[in-house]
């Protein structure tokens, strides 16, 4: 329901399209933090809509844009580029998700992201640390949401240790609990060991860093605290023996609804259950004493992030230069052809109805990335580069921005594979091709790694070709440069793209 009637013109809004349910707020600075105007949470129970094959089921679709229809409305006003639409776990499984993007995309005006569990992880913590006070205490956060279960550790708002692990309400709910209405103890501690066993791999690390409070966010956990203070086990603080008492009550009930409680709604009953027998075989794993319930999670963590972007806290530039970092990457070459691409793109960018910020900012970070793959060997670099970057967790970035990038950097030299770019949006393929043909350009003029500034070089864009363009003496003097030139206006025809050299005047 709407909170208060703030003009939204200086709002942020975020969804969070959510294996149980689909959140969505909008909200507006207010010093350090946020001050909240609207708020819908949708129970779409997308999760539970994932058959045996992977698919969501036609009636899980529809309920799906029926939600995002409504959030539509309540997005009227806000600034399409203060808003960020998120899927999580069911939607990186869905294999016929795509129907159900473009849809929402055609009622939003925006596009959804799906984004990896890491990322997911580090959304959920930049939530709750901005919520807490600003001291050297060691945190845990937790969130268990649908379909899995991130846990960060950090201190301040720098998360040093992120995992995503595959188990959710919904997912446990649905796999160990469901057996007609009785919640049985047999089916709780089935869910509990199969939770121990997914988190063991992460034990030794987790408890090496060690923390000093433990926090938790996500309606599992939120509606754990409010049955536990409504029925007096505890204050509302979330304990191990108090998470046991809870279960033991349901189960003498019957199951969860019950129980009669007005702490938690009839559609987090369903799920519940699944919910706390991870939370419990959790807390018992990672021998956590008590936790405290937060009211913030990934949506409020996405309008940080935005906020973060504006103010010039930028995650993707971290990223970006831990992978310099890290594979050793030629900076300076790697300036070189950026500078090259870039000025090639301001050249194309209004007659080839190019995106003037978010297509230059992807071809800037495949130019600063394109030699990635030297960090592993000079051989088949192109290919080492991709695959680094279509397998790695990026931070800040999103899947499908993660899998362009992949594919820019793949076939920005030698022969161009049409079938790897088949899957894509006609619209994003012909926009990914446009900026694949910038980039090869680009590095295939700047391939003698000279400090050359191509001063003699120049470029014309018209009826729909470009043309480079320089002095015969020029020419002359890079024979090679220019036997690649013509070679690369044959590959370049392949994908629709019209390249020519020639002697300027």
């Amino acid at each position: 329901m709407s909170i208060d009637d703030t003009p939204r013109d200086k709002a942020y809004a975020a969804i969070d399209l959510g294996s149980n349910s689909f959140h969505m707020i909008i909200a507006v600075p207010e010093g350090d933090s946020i001050r909240m105007i609207d708020s819908l949470r949708m129970p779409v129970r997308l999760g539970a809509g994932l058959d045996k094959q992977k698919r969501l089921t036609a009636d899980t679709e529809k309920a799906a844009i029926d939600a995002l229809a409504q959030y539509a409305e309540r997005l009227r006003d806000v600034p399409k580029k203060r808003i960020r639409i998120v899927g999580t776990n069911t939607l990186r499984r869905a294999k016929n998700r795509d129907s159900l993007m473009k849809e929402a995309k055609r009622l939003l005006g925006k596009p959804i992201e799906i984004i990896s569990g890491r990322e997911e992880a580090r959304l959920i913590y930049l939530a709750v640390s901005h919520t807490l006070p600003d001291n050297d205490q060691q945190r845990l956060v937790i969130d268990i949401g649908g379909g899995s279960t991130e846990l960060v550790v950090g201190k301040g708002l720098v998360p040093s240790l992120m995992e995503s692990v595959n188990m959710g309400c919904v997912s446990y709910s649905t796999r160990f609990l469901v057996t007609g209405e009785k919640l049985s103890a047999s089916a709780v501690k089935r869910a509990m060991t199969e939770a121990e066993l997914e988190l063991q791999p992460l034990v030794v690390a987790y408890r090496h860093s060690g923390w000093d409070e433990v926090i938790g966010c996500s309606g599992t956990i939120k509606a754990a605290a409010r049955m536990l203070a409504e029925t007096g086990i505890t204050d509302g603080a979330i304990t191990q023996e108090g998470l046991r008492k809870l279960m033991r009550m349901a189960i003498k009930a019957g199951n969860f609804a019950a129980m009669n409680l007005t702490s938690i709604s009839q559609s987090r009953t369903q799920v519940v259950a699944g919910g706390i027998a991870i939370l419990r075989a959790t807390m018992r794993t990672l021998d956590i004493d008590v936790m405290k319930a937060s009211q913030v999670a990934l949506r409020e963590g996405l309008v940080f992030d935005m906020l973060g972007k504006a103010e010039h806290v930028d995650i993707q530039s971290q990223t970006l230069a831990n992978l310099t970092s890290r594979y050793s990457i030629d900076i300076h070459q790697a300036g070189r052809v950026e500078r090259t691409a870039t000025t090639l793109f301001h050249l194309v960018a209004e007659p080839w109805n190019m995106d003037i910020e978010a297509d230059l900012e992807l071809l800037t970070w495949a130019a600063r990335l394109h030699e990635l793959g030297m960090g592993v060997a000079h051989t088949q670099y192109h290919k080492h580069g991709a695959y680094i970057l279509e397998n790695s967790d990026l931070l800040g970035f999103t899947l499908a921005e993660q899998k362009a990038l992949a594919l820019l950097v793949r076939y920005h030299r030698r022969k161009i594979d049409n079938e790897a770019f088949a899957t894509l949006p006609d619209d994003e393929r012909q926009r990914l091709l446009i900026l694949l043909g910038i980039l090869r350009l680009a590095a295939l003029l700047h391939r003698s790694r000279f400090e050359d500034p191509l001063d003699e070089v120049s470029f014309r864009v018209k009826d729909g070709q470009i043309t480079v363009l320089a002095p015969q003496a020029w020419l002359d003097e890079h024979p090679l440069t220019y036997a690649e030139l013509l070679a690369e206006a044959e590959r370049l025809t392949h994908v629709n793209i019209r390249l020519k050299a020639e002697k300027s005047a």
